[in-house]
């Protein structure tokens, strides 16, 4: 029994458009490359000062730990009524000053 197989031939070859591209589009190579490397450049540049961070869980819930700085941060503002006012209302007179310093917001 002979084999049938359905051929699909292009309207237009690959070729043809190929071609139609490259004509009008005269670029250098030399330019080319010297757009990736300026590319590359502002990259690697961009991210050394501006770094991705990254935050890991803490001790506690709104508390984080920056991995690119190494500091702990919170995540969101901390609740009225956790462990430090807890603290401070047994302590009213202490409510100004707080021993050490004070852990800020992450900068997102």
């Amino acid at each position: 029994m002979a084999v049938q197989t359905l051929e699909l031939k292009p309207v237009v070859s690959f070729a043809a458009v190929l071609h139609y591209i490259k004509s009008p589009l005269r670029i250098p190579a030399w330019f080319v490359v010297l757009v990736v490397l300026m590319a590359g450049a502002y990259g690697y540049v961009s991210g050394r000062q501006n770094p991705v961070h990254h935050y890991v869980p803490y001790v506690g819930y709104p508390l984080v730990l920056d991995t690119t700085t190494g500091k702990a941060c919170y995540s969101s503002a901390p609740k009225p009524g956790d462990d430090a006012s807890a603290i401070n209302a047994a302590y009213p007179a202490d409510t100004e000053s707080t021993p050490g310093p004070s852990i800020p917001m992450c900068a997102r």
